[in-house]
């Protein structure tokens, strides 16, 4: 391979990984800005866009515990010993909760989605516009779940030389100080965890009561006879539905032979009188118009002067 081939394939990497990272920096920070205001929005007024963006708390810091006048130092480590347990049971409970809250979101999502052309086919405006907010609200509680499963930082026990190093009771001393420190690091992190899935199941739990608020509304306002008559009627006065059903138009077809003559009709009534009655000329007139068997007198006589005996032609 040549240097410049090698050169153009070191730009074409360089390139995509400037494209990756990019991508991951516009991941991050669409994430954090969502937990942040999530949290915001949910109540905590402590939460700071750097601990949401590192994962864990800072509140609580760990000091090393002065151990010099200490006589039962098995006690201390069993008893720093059983904080840490504490603290990884404690992830463990909230870690649980958040599996549960996730199934049930994800399933709720997957029962809107089925059902939402059928019952939430809303007329009004505004329902169509809540039930869409609370659509996003059940998008947002995924999201932070997803966000809670996400690999972060955390503290465990680590044994350096200079530990091993040491004799018996200057070790207990240091290994008490290494479970205390992990467990505040621990607490640190699951208390943003736990405020984390607070805010999850408030948005669940909001979507959830608008959805229901919905769907009450709509049972109770609009019946199966009504929706079905309305469907109908929108389908009547359908031109598009109406010029399909009816197909192309055909040629036209020749014109018919006259009808027999109907029925005489009744005798109207009987007029006033001449010196008192008055007449309209204008609706006399528009009357013989209109008048079948004046309109069939003249076209009697106008067949009869068209058509003349053989004699008058001679």
């Amino acid at each position: 391979m040549s240097d410049k081939d090698a050169n153009t394939e070191t730009a074409e990497v360089g390139l995509i990984q400037r494209l990756l990272d990019g991508f991951h920096s516009l991941r991050h920070w669409l994430v954090t800005r969502l937990a942040f205001y999530s949290l915001r929005l949910y109540g905590l007024e402590d939460v700071t866009l750097g601990d949401v963006g590192d994962g864990s708390y800072s509140h609580q810091e760990h000091t090393d515990r002065k151990l010099e006048n200490v006589e039962e130092l098995d006690a201390l480590v069993s008893a720093s010993r059983e904080c840490l347990d504490n603290a990884n049971n404690r992830r463990a409970a909230i870690t649980d909760k958040c599996k549960t809250l996730l199934t049930m979101s994800s399933l709720l999502m997957g029962i809107v989605g089925l059902l939402l052309p059928k019952a939430i086919a809303f007329d009004a405006t505004w329902m169509r516009v809540v039930g869409f907010l609370a659509m996003l609200a059940l998008m947002n509680t995924v999201t932070l779940l997803l966000i809670f499963f996400g690999v972060g930082r955390d503290c465990e026990v680590f044994l350096e030389q200079d530990d091993v190093d040491l004799d018996s009771e200057n070790f207990k001393k240091s290994l008490i100080n290494l479970y205390l420190r992990c467990q505040i690091n621990i607490d640190n992190r699951t208390n943003y965890l736990v405020d984390l899935y607070k805010a999850a199941r408030f948005f669940a739990l909001l979507a959830f009561t608008v959805f229901v608020a919905l769907f009450s509304i709509n049972f109770l306002c609009n019946s199966p006879k009504d929706q079905t008559k309305r469907i109908i009627r929108e389908l009547r006065s359908d031109p598009a539905l109406i010029e399909l059903l009816r197909g192309p138009k055909g040629d036209e077809g020749k014109k018919g032979k006259q009808g027999d003559p109907g029925l005489q009709g009744r005798a109207g009534p009987i007029g006033e009188r001449g010196q008192d009655a008055t007449f309209d000329e204008e609706r006399i007139i528009k009357r013989l118009r209109n008048d079948p068997r004046l309109l069939e007198k003249i076209e009697e006589a106008a067949r009869k002067q068209q058509v003349k005996p053989p004699s008058e032609e001679k």
